[in-house]
This record gives structure tokens, C-alpha cells and sequence, in this order.
């Protein structure tokens, strides 16, 4: 006997309550304690002018043109500003939860007037200012693992939008999940606090509760003798495409997905060689914030009109 298809439904359902159930409870590990150190740690991305320029070129690209205003939430050490100055954009506003990040992005900056940044919240900070477009790239998008604060985080992003505005992020989704299972080890070159590091990271994924959970160790070589000198993680929700273009339904955008990294910015990555783990496996999306609508004129409705009988002479 094949049970009713409602069973399955109510099985989902039920499966699904539980996931977020489970997110809920989970603790939010301190976005800004990890960014402070990533600006450190992540200085071979931070400082490839290429890589933020042909970002930005895809950006503008996918979007057709180059928007007067941009918005830039959770915007790292500012990395893509002076590209999209370069490119024409005359106002761009940041948002971001790391001091150190946004200490280094305002340097780099050096005070010019077209460029605000802010250290700051998403679920919190407000702005009557609408910009014709919102960039997020670098792979921040999923940093929230709480199933309560994540749509708040999103709509942070997103509200700041005019209407018609378009919304540019990468995301690494499950392009991570192999090495994931393989527990494998990424090493990268990096200098902390002024001395030469192994920066390793290894991923593992939870599956009840969609979170992959990055462990980093800053590690110095010593006398023939690992030194940690650092040890941290950072976490990133987990959602396939189903589920992230449910997620922004939810908050009333429309979502197209652009395709893998390496191939929407073949102009950096054609020839490139070197790690740059998750940034190269993200996938590329451009979510839609919907038009106003413009109210219809008022007409007389059919059946009074019938009533009425036909008019003029």
C-alpha cells in the first residue's frame, strides 16, 4: 500500500520544523571577532586588485550598466569601492560589524566625499537613503546560521532598495560539501600580527542542521615545531538553490541565479593559479526587488455600467 501523498507533505513539514527548530537554538558565533582577524589572515584576497576588479566588472555587467548609488552591506575592507568609483558609481553607503574592517576600508578610502561607511548591524541600522543597487561579494552571504536572524539579515540588505533595484551576491551554497566530507585541509601563506603564518582550514557540515563549520588554526613554524598562535571558526548556513530562492520569496525578491564564479569572471580566473577556496566555488545570484506598483484608475465596474444603460446623445 503507497501512502497518501499528504503523508509525505506532513513528513516535510515536520522534518522542516525540526531543522529550524534545531537553527534556532543554535548560538551565532561573532561575526565581528572573526572578520577582525580575517583582515589579516585573508590579505592575498583583500589586496588582489584584479580579482576586486573583475568582480566588479561582472557585477556591473549583470547588471547591465553601472547604477548611480550602490549599497554595500557586510563590505569587508572595502576592497570593491575603488572599482566601482572607477566605474562611475558617484554614492556609495557600507555596512559592516567589523571595526578593524571598516578601519582599514575608510583608509583605503582616504575621506573621499562619494563614500560613507559605517560600522553597524543589518538587523538594526536604518536609512531613509535608497540606492539603485546592492553588491555583496566575498562570500559573506550565509555568515547568519540562525534561522531567526538570517531573513533579518537579508532584508537588511535588500530594503535600502529602490524599487526595480537589483541586488548582486555570491554564495557558496553546497560548493564546499566534497571537501566537506573529504575533511580536507586547505593551506595558505598569511602573516599575523606581523609574523609568517600557515593559515589551515578545514570544513565540516552538519546535516541537521545545514551549518559548515570552517576550523582555523594560524600556525608558526618553529624550530621544526607547529606554534598556534590563533585558533578560531567561522560557520555559513547551508541552503541549495530550492530552498535560497524560497528564502528570498519570503522577503518579496525575485532571485536568477548567474552561474559559478570561475565562469561569470573568466577574466580573473582564465589562467589563474592558486587556492582561493570558497570565493572560487561560490555561484553568483541577482535578486530582483519588485517595481512599485502603480494603482490602477478607477472604472465603473461591468454590471453597473450595464445598468446604467449606454451614454451620450
Amino acid at each position: 500500500m503507497v501512502p497518501a501523498p499528504s503523508i509525505f507533505v506532513g513528513l516535510a513539514r515536520e522534518k522542516e520544523q525540526r531543522r529550524l527548530a534545531a537553527q534556532a537554538a543554535l548560538s551565532q558565533f561573532s561575526i565581528a571577532d572573526h572578520y577582525d582577524v580575517m583582515v589579516q589572515l585573508d590579505r592575498d584576497v583583500h589586496d588582489d586588485e584584479k580579482l576586486s576588479t573583475t568582480e566588479v566588472d561582472t557585477a556591473l555587467r549583470l547588471m547591465s550598466g553601472v547604477p548611480r548609488s550602490v549599497f554595500l552591506p557586510c563590505f569587508g575592507t572595502g576592497r570593491h569601492i575603488q572599482a566601482l568609483l572607477t566605474a562611475g558609481v558617484q554614492r556609495i553607503v557600507g555596512v559592516d560589524l567589523s571595526p578593524k574592517c571598516v578601519e582599514k576600508a575608510r583608509a583605503l578610502c582616504g575621506g573621499d566625499h562619494r563614500v560613507e561607511l559605517h560600522v553597524g548591524d543589518l538587523c538594526t541600522w536604518t536609512t531613509t537613503e535608497q540606492f539603485d543597487a546592492s553588491i555583496l561579494l566575498g562570500n559573506s552571504f550565509g555568515d547568519i546560521i540562525n534561522s531567526e536572524i538570517f531573513p533579518k539579515v537579508t532584508q537588511g540588505m535588500v530594503r535600502p532598495l529602490k524599487p526595480g533595484g537589483l541586488f548582486v551576491f555570491d554564495y557558496i551554497g553546497r560548493g564546499y560539501l566534497d571537501r566537506c566530507r573529504r575533511a580536507s585541509t586547505t593551506v595558505w601563506q598569511a602573516i599575523l600580527d606581523g609574523r609568517p603564518v600557515e593559515d589551515r582550514r578545514t570544513p565540516r557540515y552538519d546535516p541537521e542542521t545545514w551549518v559548515m563549520t570552517i576550523d582555523v588554526e594560524a600556525v608558526a613554524r618553529e624550530h621544526g615545531a607547529d606554534n598556534v598562535l590563533w585558533r578560531g571558526f567561522y560557520q555559513k548556513l547551508i541552503l541549495n538553490d530550492y530552498w535560497l530562492d524560497c528564502h528570498f520569496t519570503r522577503a518579496g525578491i525575485a532571485l536568477r541565479k548567474a552561474g559559478v564564479a570561475t565562469k561569470v569572471n573568466e577574466a580573473y580566473y582564465q589562467g589563474h593559479v592558486g587556492e582561493l577556496g570558497m570565493i572560487a566555488r561560490s555561484t553568483w545570484w541577482v535578486a530582483h526587488k519588485p517595481p512599485e506598483r502603480q494603482p490602477r484608475p478607477w472604472r465603473l465596474p461591468r454590471w453597473l455600467q450595464w445598468l446604467r444603460g449606454p451614454q451620450g446623445g
